[in-house]
This record gives C-alpha cells, sequence and structure tokens, in this order.
C-alpha cells in the first residue's frame, strides 16, 4: 500500500488519489442509500465537478481529508476527513463518507473515527472535535458514540432530505475526554 499516513487494524488512510476519488465517487454520490442521510446526493455531480472539488480540497489548508483503504483487499472504500481546523480554537469538524456498501456495519467506520481523532490531538494539538450527524442515522451515531464522540445538541429540523426536514445531533469529543478515556484503555 503506497503513501500509508495512519494505519489501524483494518483500515489505512492515506492521501486522495485524484482518478480513483472521483471515479468512486461519481457512483457513490448518486447511491440514494449511501447518501440517504446526508445533504451529499442532493445534485448531480459530473466528473469535470468531482474534479474541482478534489482541486479545492488539495489547495484548502483548513481541510484534511484522506482516502479510507480497507486493508485486506486494498479497496478504497470512501473518505475521512477533518475539516474547516481553527488554528487558534483549535478544533475541526470531523466528516465521513463509505461510499462503499461492503464497508457498511462492520466497524471500519469506527476505526477511520478513531484514527482521524488521534491525529487531531496528538500530530494537530487540537482541543475539539465536533460532527453533525441526522438524528435518524442510529449507525453512524453509535460508531461516533464507541470512537468517544458525547452528545452536544439538537439542531432542530436542521436538514431536508427525503422530502422532509430532520433534526441533526452535534456531537464532539474534547483531547481532555479522548486523553482519559486512553488511560483507562
Amino acid at each position: 500500500m503506497s503513501s500509508l499516513f495512519l494505519d489501524g487494524d483494518r483500515i489505512a488512510l492515506v492521501p486522495l488519489e485524484k482518478e480513483s476519488y472521483c471515479r468512486n465517487m461519481a457512483a457513490w454520490v448518486h447511491d440514494d442509500e449511501a447518501t440517504h442521510y446526508m445533504l451529499t446526493g442532493v445534485f448531480p455531480m459530473t466528473h469535470e465537478a468531482l474534479q474541482r472539488e478534489y482541486d479545492r480540497i488539495g489547495e484548502n489548508k483548513a481541510d484534511i481529508v484522506l482516502a479510507v483503504i480497507r486493508k485486506e483487499d486494498e479497496a478504497f472504500v470512501g473518505t475521512a476527513g477533518l475539516y474547516g481546523i481553527a488554528w487558534q480554537a483549535r478544533n475541526a469538524e470531523f466528516r465521513i463518507f463509505l461510499g462503499d456498501r461492503s464497508a457498511w456495519n462492520g466497524g471500519l467506520g469506527t476505526e477511520a473515527a478513531a484514527l482521524m481523532v488521534q491525529y487531531a490531538f496528538d500530530r494537530l494539538n487540537l482541543n475539539k472535535v465536533w460532527l453533525g450527524v441526522n438524528e435518524e442515522n442510529k449507525g453512524a451515531i453509535k460508531s461516533y458514540e464507541k470512537a468517544g464522540f458525547v452528545h452536544e445538541g439538537r439542531l432542530r429540523e436542521e436538514v431536508y432530505r427525503n422530502g422532509r426536514y430532520y433534526d441533526a445531533l452535534r456531537m464532539s469529543l474534547l483531547r481532555a475526554d479522548w486523553l482519559a478515556g486512553k488511560s483507562g484503555d
């Protein structure tokens, strides 16, 4: 596996490669089941738009986005990243998108979240990592809780998707809580 950046038990997080990103994301963002709880997938994405998105990610120093690679077959199964890094406030938003259905419900998302949180606290010296999740995405909420995230609040009717409004939950993990959890392992 080339360009290994963060190494886990069953996944590795590596820099995105443009061709692979654009090819896979083109299929994933148009998959209604993969994007059911997300704003992604509301509008069609052309190959050119995906190329521009890839270029924007590479140029923006406030976003660090990596490819999630399943080690057993070296398959690119999604992306995970820290977005909108506020260097002075020392926080960032965590986002993950596992578009490959074979990567669902097996703990790979939890492992990716844990790797990104460790990276955020150990290498970037951030103090807080937060996320937003659709309240009906029970699998994602459970995964984030396993990774140490706690509920901070509810944003009422925050997301419009599937012909209705959904509440979004805000969850976060503080560096001190993460360190306390590590010492309890």
